[in-house]
């Protein structure tokens, strides 16, 4: 019996419920908060809706079972006892294993058992397994805006739609490619800058326009937009895709995270032709376009990073909340803390592989952070020095 959660944009591992207060079990009929709902998401998983908090909590299917029983008149010792009638194994680990699943439940905030106050461990366990950053909502209305133009999309055969699409981009990555086999990087333009910039912020606004767009086309809106800060340091604009949690399509999940990059080849294709047209200042600032487009999209599609490719990963994967789950695996190793119930239950290769992923994205976040400061630091002397 495991679960994970998920709350705007992360999917977390649950915490354990805190061993020294029990009596909750014992005395409090149990059920599930009435603002919550039972659905399958992603890959046919289990999982719970809570209306009121906006959070996702998958859980095993083995999980479902003892969802059935919580009808509110029942404590959690009397479920435990209904669970050890009907199943096989050792009486004292199934009830270890429900008790802890019902901790879990109520940890997350989806029992009507009231969660307990989180301590400083706990906290910490929380900050490794969720993927939450600072955010300023820009708009809570893109769903009302797109769903027009999504409507009219819906109404293309798909596959004709998708053809188009897919020829589309292989001009546009044409004509980029084409463009800078001609004109390689570090062509000076430093003129034309900030006018290239200008153009980039457009651009950005067009990427998540494009998440939200294939949201809104499969039927999940976006719950907000806005910027919020890449490793804590670094602003970048966001889109709220949480709801794609419902789409169990891998392939639909997938196509969810490249749609931003996808449109920035569309992009890289348009200064590709206007370089390869053009002379003078418009040559330009398409050049200057052209080499920015092309870092961002190697920064964006960058696994190791909690970018548009480590979402595509994931997605393809069929994992859930993978950097969360590998972090979360990372601080028991260092800590010696207690293990979520859905990270007890790996073998010794889903281990390495999480510790080997964590450690990876760990210290190559950790350098590209000290990077971005350090550019940031030596922008502001030249700034200070002139």
């Amino acid at each position: 019996m495991r679960l994970q959660t998920a709350r705007k944009t992360p999917v977390a591992g649950a915490v354990p419920a805190a061993a020294e207060d029990q009596s909750w079990i014992e005395t409090e009929p149990l059920s599930l908060r009435d603002t919550v709902e039972q659905l399958e998401g992603a890959d046919g998983r289990p999982m719970l809706f809570d209306v009121a908090t906006g959070r996702y909590v998958a859980i095993s299917k083995a999980g479902t079972a003892i969802l059935s029983l919580l009808d509110g008149e029942a404590t959690g010792r009397k479920l435990i006892e209904r669970v050890i009638e009907v199943a096989p194994g050792d009486p004292v680990r199934i009830e270890e294993a429900v008790a802890r699943f019902l901790g879990e439940l109520r940890d997350v905030g989806v029992l009507s058992a009231e969660p307990p106050q989180s301590n400083r461990g706990k906290g910490l366990r929380h900050l490794s397994l969720r993927r939450r950053t600072p955010r300023w909502p820009l708009t809570r209305s893109a769903h009302h805006l797109l769903e027009p133009l999504a409507a009219r999309l819906r109404a293309i055969p798909i596959r004709l739609l998708l053809g188009l699409w897919f020829v589309s981009l292989a001009v546009a990555a044409g004509c980029a490619g084409l463009a800078l086999s001609r004109h390689p990087f570090g062509m000076h333009y430093s003129t034309w800058f900030w006018a290239a910039m200008g153009i980039m912020v457009v651009q950005v606004a067009v990427h998540e326009t494009g998440h939200a767009l294939v949201c809104q086309y499969l039927g999940v809106p976006v719950r907000e937009a806005g910027i919020t800060l890449m490793l804590y340091v670094m602003p970048v604009a966001y889109v709220d895709r949480t709801d794609a949690y419902r789409v169990r399509s891998r392939s639909a999940r997938v196509l969810i995270a490249l749609a931003g990059p996808l449109s920035d080849v569309f992009w890289a294709g348009a200064s590709g032709l206007v370089l390869l047209t053009t002379h003078g200042t418009a040559a330009e600032i398409a050049a200057a376009l052209l080499q920015m487009q092309v870092l961002l999209m190697i920064v964006n599609l960058n696994p190791l990073l909690p970018s548009d490719g480590y979402h595509a990963l994931e997605s393809a994967l069929g994992a859930v909340n993978l950097r969360g789950r590998s972090f979360g695996y990372l601080l028991h190793l260092v800590t010696r803390s207690e293990l979520p119930s859905h990270l007890r239950t790996l073998d010794r290769r889903r281990r390495f592989g999480y510790l080997a992923f964590g450690l990876v994205c760990f210290s190559y976040g950790l350098i590209m952070a000290v990077l971005i400061l350090a550019s940031w630091w030596r922008l502001l002397a030249s700034v200070v020095g002139s």
